[in-house]
């Protein structure tokens, strides 16, 4: 009995076309659909304490880390620029709310300076923002 010999060898052909089509599809669809979170720039860890909500309207959130890093409004900030920076809010906002988010970490020291240079660009209103135990 003799065997056929194909020496021709078909070749297996698969399109990726629609692969790719519904891969994209799916990747838009998750791009659109994905709602996306507002974190701030530095992570604190607040004290705890017990007190009433406010609710402010016009507020300038200022956040010090535990390594002493100055953020405002989601901005870094040195400690030599501070001052200007506050005396810049100021002038647009005269009636606004600082709330002083530090970390429960920080030293003393930073949040009395900041604290400080709020007096000294006009702020009457000054929060500290905490957790509710």
């Amino acid at each position: 009995m003799k065997f056929r010999d194909d020496k021709k060898t078909r070749s297996v052909d698969i399109n990726l076309t629609p692969l790719i089509d519904v891969v994209f599809l799916l990747l838009i669809f998750f791009m659109v659909s994905t709602t996306f979170i507002y974190t701030d720039a530095l992570k604190v860890n607040l004290p705890k304490a017990k007190g009433e909500n406010v609710e402010v309207k016009k507020n300038i959130n200022i956040v010090i880390s535990q390594n002493g890093l100055i953020n405002i409004n989601g901005n870094r900030v040195s400690k030599a620029g501070l001052s200007r920076k506050l005396n810049e809010l100021h002038k647009a906002m005269p009636d606004a709310t600082v709330i002083l988010q530090a970390d429960k970490n920080s030293a003393h020291g930073d949040v009395v300076f900041v604290m400080d240079y709020c007096k000294r660009a006009g702020f009457e209103k000054l929060a500290i923002a905490t957790e509710e135990e």
